[in-house]
């Protein structure tokens, strides 16, 4: 059976569904020990290799896979300095301002793969990262060492994903071509907010189900739940009452942020939420 390494595994989603798959992935690796419980408790039988990728010797990655079989390699390096969340940040990142170091784990990937060698490798990021040189450079290692290299920005919802979401997702091969599977979904048939939240419980603002501590809801005051009662699906902040909108959506410079507040669709997929969905 092939034997699957995840590079920068977070809490397991990608082993998870790898897993699912049918692949035997014998580790995941990720710098944040914090990840180690949910990993391993969604994933039993899956090694976590507490350690930075930056560091982190090939040889110790090698080591990692049975003596025989097929290889594959897999990860997905943090991808807040590629995204366009993040442009306006880019430039005091590439002088040595916060956050240049994730500029360096692709080229890490890439000094492990040239050490390793694994059969099959996978990587899947923003599309933003595309036209980077540390991607150029990736893809140019991996053909040089005689990868056969297929990648495309693929639309997430094809695929199953109940999100507005969009990612680069590169394939290579020592085995011969290889590329993605065709979109499996279509605009009649997207997986929806309603598809994968639907099935909880109701609850009151303030409280948490008793059954599942992840499902809860924020405290609110007398004012946000006047808006949220005004809010319409797939609407954003200018569907409520004068009264109600913030001082900052009457500036001329905040007329145009109507996703803040926005209120998703029911019956459509959700939109892309960003690491600390907070963030405005």
């Amino acid at each position: 059976m092939p034997a699957v390494v995840d590079l920068f595994c977070g809490v397991g989603g990608l082993t998870h569904g790898l897993r699912l798959a049918g692949l035997n992935v014998v580790a995941g690796i990720d710098v944040d020990e914090s990840c180690r419980y949910a990993y391993e408790r969604n994933n039993e039988d899956t090694r976590f290799v507490s350690a930075d990728v930056s560091i982190l010797r090939p040889e110790e990655v090698a080591e990692l896979y049975p003596d025989e079989g097929i290889r594959i390699l897999v990860g997905c390096a943090p991808c807040q300095p590629f995204s366009k969340y993040t442009k306006r940040y880019r430039k005091s990142e590439q002088n040595g301002g916060r956050g240049k170091d994730k500029w360096k784990l692709l080229y890490s990937f890439a000094d492990i793969v040239r050490h390793v060698l694994p059969d099959i490798v996978s990587m899947e990021n923003v599309p933003g990262l595309a036209k980077e040189q540390v991607f150029t450079d990736f893809c140019k290692t991996l053909i040089e060492l005689g990868y056969n290299v297929n990648y495309s920005v693929v639309y997430c919802p094809e695929y199953g994903v109940p999100q507005n979401r969009s990612r680069l997702v590169l394939l290579a091969s020592m085995l011969g071509k290889i590329q993605l599977i065709k979109p499996k979904y279509t605009p009649d048939n997207y997986r929806t907010v309603k598809d994968t939240i639907g099935c909880l419980p109701e609850i009151a603002f303030g409280k948490q189900d008793k059954n599942d501590p992840l499902h809860c809801a924020a405290q609110l005051n007398a004012i946000n739940l006047k808006r949220i009662r005004q809010s319409k699906q797939g609407g954003t902040w200018r569907d409520w009452n004068e009264d109600l909108r913030l001082s900052c959506h009457k500036k001329e410079s905040g007329r145009t942020y109507a996703s803040i507040y926005g209120r998703m669709s029911w019956d459509k997929p959700a939109p892309t939420i960003t690491t600390q969905f907070y963030g405005y």
